[in-house]
């Protein structure tokens, strides 16, 4: 789950950058829109063990304007001290570098 949406998520940039000079801005909206659930869908799992968790986590952590939830205090204290980590790590493994 967590690599489908991270991938999609990476298509939904890749095309965004490419079609904003095409769109009308009614299309662009849209776009964004869909960029913005995709962002929201990879929030809801933890960036440090990679658990799938919800928004009604206790746990929370905001970073770039985005809300991560956390499975633990742990984890989310883990990404607050080293954000770029997990976020890199994250990446690599769905780009499988």
């Amino acid at each position: 789950m967590r690599i489908l949406v991270l991938c999609i998520a990476m298509l939904v940039f890749g095309v965004l950058g490419c079609q904003q000079a095409q769109e009308t801005p009614a299309e662009q909206a849209e776009t964004e829109e869909a960029v913005e659930e995709v962002i929201e869908e990879a929030a809801l799992v933890d960036p440090v063990c990679g658990m799938e968790v919800t928004a009604e986590s206790e746990w929370t952590a905001e970073y770039e304007g985005v809300t991560f939830y956390f499975c633990s205090e742990d984890c989310r204290d883990k990404f607050i001290a080293e954000p770029g980590k997990y976020l890199e790590a994250l990446g690599e493994e769905v780009i499988g570098t």
